[in-house]
């Protein structure tokens, strides 16, 4: 076998080493949230979501949280991080004695900018670029919607913190979607008196 064909024959071998590692790095170190349930928090949300909003990573760890800080209500959070925990998509669902007018001022105040808003049916949306809240009237068991001071709602809030896979709009998109699947899960458990049927999706963002 001649020099130059010995060579071409050793660039080839290594060219495919080089493949094969590198495949190999992308299915050992990049999977991670590949690797999560299809739904996660106690089937609340979709992993392909969560894949658009979390960036390529070894292991991706995902938790359901229902703890009562009150004595007539709880939280119920879902929480989804990387291995190195410098990316995180959480949010949480709590039924508060709020007004719609209360809630759209305490929220949106100082997130003007960029700051977008959607409604559908009794749900109302506040969007930033990387967090979001939610608003829907929400009686929970054993109370009378007259005894609230306000308005009995669920509201839920969720964000992207560190590094993320997806920016700008797509971002708050996914995120978005992120918190309504939350918020159709938590409107079930808490089990909202209105039982109105939420709409499948919300309006996307333009």
């Amino acid at each position: 076998m001649s020099m130059e064909k010995r060579t071409v024959i050793q660039v080839v071998l290594g060219l495919a080493v080089l493949a094969v590692g590198f495949f190999g790095y992308v299915e050992i170190f990049t999977k991670g949230v590949d690797r999560l349930p299809s739904k996660v928090c106690s089937g609340a949300i979709d992993r392909g979501i969560v894949a658009k909003i979390l960036p390529s990573t070894m292991t991706a760890h995902e938790r359901a949280r229902k703890v009562s800080p009150f004595k007539e209500s709880f939280i119920f959070s879902c929480n989804v991080k990387t291995r190195s925990q410098d990316s995180i998509i959480s949010g949480d669902g709590l039924v508060h004695d709020a007004s719609f007018d209360d809630w759209r001022e305490g929220y949106g105040h100082g997130r003007e900018e960029g700051k977008f808003e959607v409604r559908a049916g009794a749900v109302s949306v506040i969007a930033s670029p990387d967090d979001v809240s939610m608003y829907v009237p929400c009686t929970p068991p054993g109370k009378k919607p007259e005894e609230a001071r306000n308005t009995y709602a669920l509201i839920v809030e969720s964000r992207a913190i560190g590094e993320t896979r997806a920016s700008g709009m797509e971002l708050r998109q996914a995120v978005t979607d992120f918190s309504y699947q939350l918020l159709k899960h938590n409107y079930k458990i808490q089990q909202c008196q209105e039982a109105q049927e939420l709409p499948d999706k919300l309006p996307r963002f333009k």
